[in-house]
């Protein structure tokens, strides 16, 4: 894949000469990072470092080094979203997690209901990606809304994904609300680009 400055990868380029957003000024970001050419507007394209996913990485985030994880044999990985600008109208945290094992679509999001201490309803979406199935479902909390999802695919492997949107003080409730119905529109989509890479037989 091209990036447009040779064959170094981003992780291996000067920052002066990547695009001046968190994405790639942040330096453990750039070793996820592909490409300084977009796949959309906002977005670069982002493999994880076990190589079993990539996903479509939106510009004005970044991932945090301290909250990374990556199980033995690469088989698990876990990795924060977040912004780095923390006076943001709103702010956004994206929790993904991959696992090479699962038991069944249903023992997964029985496990991500626990984990968000809610009985969760996920309905499905179509995918992008052949062998690959997704499904969402729309947090209850009033204080911290977000949108909770899992991919699986017929090898057996699976994301789980939780976000989280924390409104600024200074929105009224219906600023709020508006802009938390924007954010779970883009994080959706986020999620629906994501990829396991053996969904068809890579």
């Amino acid at each position: 894949m091209s990036n447009g400055k040779g064959s170094a990868s981003p992780s291996e380029m000067d920052p002066k000469d990547l695009p001046d957003v968190p994405a790639f000024q942040d330096e453990f970001t750039r070793d996820f990072l592909q490409s300084t050419e977009p796949v959309r507007e906002g977005y670069y394209p982002l493999k994880g470092l076990t190589g079993k996913f990539t996903m479509d990485f939106p510009e004005n985030m970044y991932i945090g080094d301290k909250s990374y994880d990556r199980g033995k044999n690469n088989s698990s990985e876990r990795l924060i979203i977040s912004h780095k600008d923390e006076t943001l109208d709103l702010y956004t945290e994206i929790r993904l997690t991959y696992y090479g094992f699962m038991d069944s679509e249903e023992s997964i999001k029985s496990g991500v209901s626990s984990k968000a201490g809610e009985e969760l309803e996920f309905r499905p979406l179509k995918s992008n990606f052949d062998n690959q199935s997704i499904e969402v479902a729309e947090s209850k909390d009033e204080i911290y809304p977000g949108v909770m999802a899992v991919i699986w695919n017929e090898n057996r492997e699976n994301i789980q994904l939780f976000s989280m949107m924390t409104c600024s003080d200074n929105l009224s409730e219906d600023e709020c609300s508006k802009l938390v119905e924007d954010e779970k529109e883009r994080v959706i989509n986020i999620f629906q680009s994501i990829k396991l890479t053996h969904s068809e037989g890579e």
